[in-house]
């Protein structure tokens, strides 16, 4: 064999198997990418338009809460009879139209435009049910290396947009966020195909399970004062770096921050998840939130709170990858799709409308310390919620599969099925 033919066969050997995980590691990198042009602005954008702190609450409050009643829609929709993998990509095509409607003139307009893209991009949640049914056959710990190339992605978009924005303007956004999210949707279309939904064998008896164990109920709870505290603070800490005088380069520097910290922790999760279980990972992230925001209401200098982005990678590391492995756990696998969508929905739906607008109110009417201060409370609360509520056995076990045949990689075994748990 000489040395284009061992050379055509190692690629054919690295690239086969593994064609399903390739392609989705290529749609969170595009989706990271798409994202980082738009939503780390979008508060900026609203300031540029005259909207106020409380009334730009108001526009993310009815953003989110059409988020959450799509997500839902669509959780439904995909646990039946339609493939989430086609809801993503039209989901694709209406964001890349929509965003195009932000360059219309009147402060109303771009509210209501901001609403409506918040709409069409809620199918976008679908896309970690879409990796962890494909998931079923490899190790679980796989997902948080997935999902970090939404991180990455993010990462370079935020810093790149950043300095074209404020080199050139807001009014660019649009025309860069469009064709990202069209070529997203390109990718899952062409490289992610629909696999037949599960079902039970004929000889499995029936077991009747709760529709939403409590547990899980439960956690949802530490998710809504999770995700309310996130809503407050992420979102006006882009005011207060631009009231302390950073610009669109800095805002974009501080998602990249984020994001930064994001890929090494997110690398190392499944490490912790088999030393200290979901359980306590989900709560130590909450408690460096807690950090974290004590810190934001005491700076009184843009660059240290963009630095403190850092730490934010971290925490929503930890806090995210956990809850989508709770999540999956807690519910039953024939509604696994609607678990997630649940879970996303409560923490980036029904939380920040709260957050949005209280976070708003406080922050006009007692200054962003008081704001900060707020959330620190709400977060701590999701700790010891989420300490109480979420059964300790929900933990990804340590794997120890059979010696691989010479010649062969790490196996690749099934996950388990974890039985929808109640306190």
């Amino acid at each position: 064999m000489n040395r284009w033919q061992r050379l055509s066969r190692y690629r054919t050997v690295r690239s086969t198997p593994d064609r399903p995980i390739f392609a989705l590691n290529r749609a969170y990198v595009l989706l990271g990418i798409a994202d980082g042009t738009l939503l780390p602005f979008i508060p900026l954008l609203l300031v540029q338009r005259g909207m106020s702190a409380a009334a730009i609450g108001l526009v993310l409050a009815g953003a989110a809460a059409a988020s959450f009643v799509v997500g839902l829609i669509c959780a439904y929709l995909a646990d039946r009879s339609f493939s989430a993998e086609r809801m993503v990509v039209f989901a694709a095509a209406g964001a890349a139209t929509a965003a195009l409607l932000l360059g219309l003139p009147g402060v109303v307009t771009v509210g209501l435009v901001i609403v409506a893209l918040s709409l069409v991009r809620a199918p976008f949640m679908l896309l970690d049910p879409i990796a962890l049914k494909r998931l079923r056959q490899a190790r679980r710990t796989d997902y948080a290396r997935i999902r970090l190339r939404t991180s990455a992605g993010w990462a370079a978009s935020s810093v790149a947009s950043g300095a074209l924005l404020q080199g050139f303007g807001l009014r660019w956004m649009p025309f860069v966020y469009a064709p990202l999210a069209a070529t997203f949707g390109t990718w899952v279309w062409r490289t992610i195909k629909p696999i037949p939904r599960e079902t039970a064998p004929a000889s499995t008896p029936q077991v009747k399970v709760p529709r939403i164990p409590l547990a899980f109920a439960g956690f949802l709870v530490a998710c809504f004062l999770l995700g309310a505290s996130l809503a407050a603070t992420q979102n006006f800490l882009v005011l207060k770096i631009d009231v302390l005088g950073g610009g669109a380069l800095l805002i974009g520097a501080a998602a990249a921050f984020q994001a930064f910290s994001e890929i090494p922790t997110m690398a190392y999760t499944g490490e912790l998840m088999r030393r200290l279980g979901q359980r306590w990972l989900f709560v130590i992230g909450c408690l460096i939130y807690l950090a974290l925001y004590i810190a934001w209401a005491l700076v009184s200098d843009a660059v240290t709170a963009a630095l403190l982005k850092l730490v934010a990678g971290v925490a929503f590391a930890l806090t995210f990858v956990s809850a989508v492995m709770i999540a999956n756990d807690l519910v039953p696998s024939r509604l696994r799709v609607t678990g997630q969508t649940l879970m996303k929905s409560v923490l980036f739906g029904v939380a920040p409308i709260l957050g949005a607008v209280g976070g708003g109110i406080v922050y006009d009417t007692f200054g962003s310390r008081a704001m900060f201060l707020a959330s620190s409370v709400l977060v701590t609360a999701a700790a010891v919620t989420a300490l109480f509520v979420v059964p300790s056995p929900v933990a990804t076990p340590v794997e120890e599969p059979a010696l691989p045949a010479p010649g062969v990689g790490e196996p690749m075994l099934p996950a388990p099925d974890v039985a929808p748990a109640t306190p």
